[in-house]
This record gives structure tokens, sequence and C-alpha cells, in this order.
């Protein structure tokens, strides 16, 4: 099963896809679980609150959703 540490983190200034560069102030960050590849904009300002950890719990939940039954 996979785990939340799972999770590859990779900070850019540009976009995964289509190699065009950020707004001036935010960072795209990009996780990789197996083949699975997600990743969200988010202010540069706050990933000097945020720690790798708190990065993958949030790509996780992006990459791996948890289905409610």
């Amino acid at each position: 099963m996979s785990k939340y540490k799972d999770v590859v983190v990779t900070l850019s200034k540009k976009h995964p896809e289509t190699g065009e560069a950020v707004p001036a102030g935010h960072t795209y960050v990009i996780g990789v679980l197996g083949k699975k590849k997600k990743w969200y904009e988010i202010d540069s300002r706050l990933l000097n609150e945020l720690s790798n950890e708190d990065l993958q719990k949030e790509l996780f939940k992006i990459l791996h959703p948890q289905t409610h039954h």
C-alpha cells in the first residue's frame, strides 16, 4: 500500500507539461507516486513554512485520493 512518504517531491519554476514559466512569486510543487504525476501551484513564500513531509502529504492526497465507502 502506498504511503505519503513514497511521494517524490520536486519544485519547479516551469509548468510540468507546457514548460511555461510560473507567475512571479509562485512555484510548482510536483509529486510522483509510481506512474502517477500531479502538481499544484503555491505561493513561494509559503514554501519556507512547509517541510518536505508537508508537501508529500498534500501531494499524496491529490495522487492517492481516499475513497469513502
